[in-house]
C-alpha cells in the first residue's frame, strides 16, 4: 500500500461544462438560464474500485444515459485513468484521498458513502470474538491498508496477547482458506459472501468494524468517499450538486428498490442475486456530504494518525479537503 501512495505524481479531473441558454429580455434570459440548468442531463464519467462504494454507481449508470462507469482495480489503472482524464467523480479509500491531498494533490472529498463493509471472518466456529484469536494468525490484504491498520489497532486495544499477523493476496483469499492454509482473515464486501457462497467449509463473521467501531467510539467508521478535482469543482458547482443528489437516490434506490438493483449488482459482478443481496445487506452505505461526515472522518482521521501517520501522510487534512457546497 505504501507503494501504491508513491506511484502518484498529477491528479487532473477533467472538467464539464454547464450552460444556459438565453433569451431575449434580461428577466427572460435569466428564468431560462435557470430552468435549463434544472433539466439538464448531468454528463459525467465515474472511476470506482470494486468494492461496495460502486454499487450506486452501478445504479447511477444504467438510470442516467450520460454518465459512464469506469472502474480501476490497481494503482497502475487508476493513474493511467487520471493522466487521461477520464473522470471527473472518483471513489477512493479515505486514507488514500488523504495521503495523496499531504502529497499536494489537488484533490477534494464531496461525499462519504461507505462505512464499515469490512469483516474479520473466521472458519474456527471458536471464534466469535476478538478476544478469541489470542496466540492465533490474523490474515490481512494489503500491508499498511485499512484492514491491516484498524486490525492491529484493535488488537492493541483490548491487549489480545500473542496475535499475529500475515499477509495475503486478495484475490487468493478462497482458495487459502479451501485449502486450510488460513482461518481467519480480514476480508470486504462483496468478495466476502462471493466466497461464503463458493466455500465448502463454514466461514462466519466473527467481528464487524463497523460494529466495534460504533461500540468503541460511538462514531461511525468512514471508509470510503467521492473525490474531485478542486479547480474543477470551483466551476462545475451546479453538476456536483446534481451528482450529489443523484447519489443519495441511488443508495435509497439499492436498498429500496431491490427488485431492481439486484438484477443490475448481480450482472456486474457476474454472480447470482442471492450472494450480491448478502453482500449489499452486509454493506453499510449511507449517504453523507463531505461536511456531514467530516467529524467522523477527521475522528478516523486522528486514529490513523496517531498509530499509522504515513497512511494519511504524515498530517490530517486542512479544511480545505471538505468540499463546502
Amino acid at each position: 500500500m505504501k507503494k501504491f501512495y508513491f506511484l502518484f505524481f498529477i491528479v487532473l479531473l477533467t472538467t464539464a461544462v454547464i450552460s444556459g441558454c438565453s433569451e431575449k429580455s434580461s428577466q427572460a434570459t435569466a428564468g431560462s438560464d435557470q430552468n435549463s440548468e434544472e433539466q439538464q442531463t448531468l454528463k459525467a464519467t465515474i472511476s470506482a474500485p470494486k468494492s461496495p462504494a460502486i454499487f450506486p454507481s452501478i445504479l447511477l449508470a444504467e438510470q442516467q444515459k450520460d454518465i459512464e462507469l469506469i472502474t480501476w482495480e490497481t494503482a497502475d489503472t487508476l493513474l493511467a485513468q487520471i493522466q487521461k482524464k477520464q473522470a471527473q467523480f472518483i471513489a477512493l479509500p479515505l486514507n488514500m484521498g488523504a495521503n495523496l491531498y499531504a502529497k499536494g494533490m489537488p484533490l477534494q472529498l464531496i461525499q462519504v458513502n461507505t462505512f464499515g463493509s469490512m469483516f474479520l471472518v473466521s472458519t474456527d466456529d471458536k471464534v466469535q470474538k476478538l478476544e478469541d484469536l489470542a496466540h492465533q494468525t490474523i490474515f490481512v490484504p494489503s500491508q499498511g491498508g485499512p484492514p491491516d491498520i484498524l486490525t492491529n489497532y484493535l488488537i492493541a486495544q483490548n491487549n489480545i496477547p500473542g496475535v499475529k499477523l500475515s499477509f495475503v493476496n486478495l484475490t487468493e483469499i478462497g482458495q487459502q482458506l479451501a485449502s486450510g492454509a488460513i482461518q481467519h482473515v480480514v476480508i470486504p464486501e462483496p468478495l466476502l459472501s462471493i466466497v461464503q457462497a463458493n466455500l465448502q467449509t463454514d466461514l462466519h463473521i466473527a467481528i464487524n468494524f463497523e460494529e466495534v467501531w460504533q461500540k468503541q467510539f460511538s462514531k461511525q467508521l468512514p471508509q470510503t468517499g467521492i473525490f474531485v478535482n478542486k479547480a474543477w469543482a470551483s466551476s462545475n458547482q451546479h453538476a456536483i450538486k446534481q451528482f450529489q443528489a443523484l447519489s443519495e437516490q441511488a443508495i435509497t434506490d439499492l436498498y429500496q428498490q431491490p427488485d431492481v438493483s439486484l438484477p443490475l449488482l448481480s450482472d456486474f459482478f457476474k454472480s447470482n442475486e442471492k450472494i450480491i443481496e448478502s453482500a449489499l445487506t452486509n454493506s453499510s452505505l449511507h449517504f453523507q456530504t463531505a461536511q456531514q461526515a467530516r467529524n467522523e472522518t477527521e475522528a478516523y482521521f486522528k486514529i490513523l494518525l496517531e498509530i499509522a501517520p504515513d497512511s494519511i501522510g504524515g498530517a490530517l487534512p486542512n479544511e480545505d479537503f471538505y468540499y463546502n457546497e
